[in-house]
């Protein structure tokens, strides 16, 4: 027998089928040549890529800021016993006899963290490729891709500011036979509002002490005394109650009722004594927190690594299906037979 020649050749019958193979990169069906036995060389499809991160969560908001004090200064003219500071200003309206009042506190602003927020949770892992199948053989697929990180969390919000603090003085050279005299007052100044959204305090006056600013919301700014929405503190009150007003502490800025609205500003404090009085300014309101920065895109899947399956046996003339995955393939071959 010659060589090169199949058997059939030289005994005679049918002809012989050349080698040859057909390739899949989707879904068909191998309609096979007169042969029996093929080669096969498949993957599946490639991995699903991972989802996305879950962003960051906002920041918490700011404290509200404390209000201003007042106090009165009062020059020391006379020197009976205990008094040793004839000469001197001194504070509370002390001047050989205590005349009643004392040094208001402002209000102390809402507390809030302004602390950043937390980071998100990453995302899900994608799912892993769909196999290629032919002529009873599966191929493997690609495995998903790792989900993508969280966003970090958003920055704190910045505390409001602090209210300027009431001072006055009376009394003075030439030395009075008492304690009175010109007097000059010093009204104190609202504080600033903090970033994001916080109100601004207001100043105080000749006929009240500043009110606090209110807070921000979690997403609206406060307003005057008023926090914002949602969850805003609202600012401390004034102390303007009739005349003349009494002395007295700031009353504090209320709470905020989310975690990233900023706290309402503390009022200032009152200090009334004639013939001259103090009046400090109100804290502002404390800021939002800011939103939170995105996920990062998960990860793509991997492509499949091929597989061989040799001498796979099938029935002459047959047609078989053939699936394959996203991104695969299957190459079917045969020799000359």
């Amino acid at each position: 027998m010659a060589i090169g020649t199949s058997k059939i050749g030289v005994l005679g019958g049918r002809a012989a089928v050349p080698g040859g193979s057909t390739t899949f990169n989707a879904p068909g069906t191998f309609t096979e040549p007169d042969i029996s036995k093929v080669n096969i060389v498949g993957r599946g499809g490639t991995g699903n890529a991972g989802g996305s991160g879950n962003s960051g969560n906002q920041g918490n908001g700011g404290a509200g800021g404390t209000g201003g004090t007042a106090t009165q200064f009062v020059f020391c003219a006379c020197a009976p016993a205990p008094c040793c500071l004839q000469g001197r200003y001194v504070a509370d309206n002390y001047c050989g006899a205590n005349t009643g009042g004392g040094r208001g506190t402002g209000g102390t602003g809402n507390s809030g963290a302004g602390n950043s927020g937390s980071s998100g949770n990453p995302g899900s892992a994608g799912n892993t490729g769909t196999v290629s199948t032919a002529i009873s053989q599966t191929f493997p697929a690609g495995a998903g891709g790792n989900g993508g990180t969280g966003g970090t969390g958003g920055s704190g919000g910045n505390a409001g500011g602090g209210g300027n603090n009431g001072q006055s003085y009376f009394g003075g050279n030439p030395v009075p036979p008492s304690c009175g005299g010109p007097s000059r007052v010093q009204l104190g100044n609202g504080g600033s509002g903090g970033s994001t959204g916080g109100a601004s305090g207001n100043a105080g006056s000749p006929s009240a002490s500043g009110s606090g600013g209110g807070g921000s919301g979690a997403t609206n700014s406060g307003s005057g005394t008023s926090g914002g929405s949602p969850g805003g503190g609202n600012g401390g009150a004034s102390n303007n109650a009739g005349s003349p007003v009494p002395s007295g502490n700031g009353a504090a800025g209320g709470n905020a009722n989310a975690s990233a609205a900023g706290g309402g500003g503390g009022a200032g404090a009152r200090r009334n004594a004639s013939p001259a009085f103090a009046a400090g300014g109100g804290g502002a309101g404390g800021g939002r927190g800011s939103t939170g920065n995105a996920g990062n895109a998960g990860n793509p899947g991997s492509a499949a690594n091929p597989s061989t399956v040799n001498c796979v046996a099938v029935n002459p003339g047959g047609a078989f299906p053939v699936t394959v995955g996203s991104g695969g393939q299957v190459v079917i071959s045969w020799n000359t037979q």
